[in-house]
């Protein structure tokens, strides 16, 4: 099947236009020809947050998580946590100093009725809908002479997509994390929590790291290696857990509850529960899982997002839908062998 890529110009004279101005809404498959155009591909690997490593935890739900959403998983203690921490982007080789997003997926509880996060390090989404997702990646395509982004293409999609200039100006403001224990973590997407009254909540989720947040300060930005995190976090895991608080956060007047890529104000927050991540996993613990924001357990729903349908294992979220696709290794739901 031909995407909207194969006719696209692949030397400097890219022309935005065939991307901004698609002649139909961007497939799921377009998602992941985008990141494979720009990151280009890597069999074997996801299409999305390539760069990453697994470890094992568990959750602790608080007794004001039993009354906030009613379910088993937000009243039965102590649960398995599978989690993986990653690198954004669709480079496994980037490097760790890289100002790109951190990741931190996990699934809580086992079985059908198990709860999967996917979070990221800054509080928006670089794009509202498949169209800004697609257009956005577009604009990074390296120039094949000088090995860099267009800036020009960039300005294009900044002026077609305002959305698309809000996470990267977020990144460019601080230095990389100097550790996954030191930073926080948001879903950018909101979700709606039942309550043991019939109540309805609507929040986005944020892991807020115990040992609070630090990024890299100039020097060591110079001189840490490209491949620091993963011995950082483990050599704080021999000397100790590391925890997160799971909270809620609440909207405040006029948050937007149907754009990932809006920063939200809040009005407080309610607790969920405790995080701890006990040690590292094998690649076999995570690497053939799939985090979908959409595995939620009782308690929980999507909130509306753009293209929602009232059915969501039937009309899933436009939003949840692409980002189902690029959780999957090189965007193909067709489970593979355990490395």
């Amino acid at each position: 099947m031909r995407s909207r890529w194969d006719a696209a110009p692949t030397n400097q004279e890219y022309n935005m236009e065939h991307i901004i101005h698609p002649a139909s809404a961007p497939s799921p498959a377009d998602l992941v020809d985008a990141l494979n155009h720009t990151f280009g591909k890597h069999p074997g690997q996801r299409a999305s947050h390539a760069k990453g490593f697994c470890a094992s935890g568990q959750f602790t739900p608080t007794m004001e998580a039993a009354g906030f959403a009613n379910g088993p998983i937000f009243r039965d203690g102590h649960l398995q946590a599978t989690l993986r921490f990653s690198v954004g982007g669709g480079n496994p080789g980037v490097s760790d100093k890289s100002r790109s997003v951190r990741g931190l997926a996990v699934r809580i509880g086992q079985g059908a009725e198990h709860w999967d996060l996917v979070l990221l390090s800054e509080p928006v989404f670089f794009a509202a809908t498949p169209e800004s997702f697609v257009s956005f990646l577009a604009a990074r395509v390296a120039d094949p002479e000088t090995k860099k982004p267009n800036p020009d293409n960039i300005a294009a999609h900044n002026l077609k997509f305002p959305d698309g200039a809000r996470q990267p100006a977020l990144l460019a403001a601080h230095a990389a994390p100097a550790s996954y224990a030191d930073t926080r973590y948001y879903s950018n997407n909101a979700f709606v929590f039942h309550s043991v009254t019939g109540e309805s909540t609507t929040a986005r989720i944020i892991a807020i790291p115990a040992a609070g947040t630090r990024y890299l300060t100039a020097e060591q930005e110079q001189s840490f290696p490209d491949n620091f995190l993963e011995d950082e976090l483990a050599t704080r895991l021999a000397q100790g857990p590391v925890d997160f608080e799971i909270v809620a956060q609440l909207p405040a007047a006029g948050d937007s509850l149907v754009d990932s890529s809006l920063p939200w104000q809040g009005a407080g927050h309610v607790s969920l529960g405790r995080l701890r991540v006990t040690s590292l996993a094998g690649a076999g613990a995570c690497d053939d899982m799939v985090f979908v924001p959409v595995n939620l357990p009782a308690g929980l729903s999507p909130s509306d997002d753009r293209g929602a349908g009232s059915d969501r294992h039937r009309h899933e979220p436009g939003q949840w839908r692409f980002r189902r696709r690029l959780a999957w290794p090189d965007g193909d739901p067709t489970p593979r062998p355990r490395r």
